[in-house]
């Protein structure tokens, strides 16, 4: 898959709080919806990663 790039703005929430939006397209490609959980990886970049609950159930029964 071919990296995308989309500028996003950053608005307040609450006391100190700030949040973004994600594109709608993005929102429909990945099946998201409110309530599911993404992962933001910091490192020298910021990478958001959605969180598979099938996946990460299997991955905690293995480990069990």
């Amino acid at each position: 898959m071919m990296p995308v790039i989309y500028e996003r703005k950053l608005f307040k929430i609450g006391e100190g709080g700030i949040a973004v939006t994600l594109p709608k397209a993005w929102i429909n490609y990945y099946g998201l919806k409110p309530g599911d959980k993404v992962e933001i990886v910091a490192d020298s970049e910021l990478i958001l990663r959605h969180v598979d609950k099938q996946a990460n159930q299997e991955d905690i029964e293995r480990d069990n």
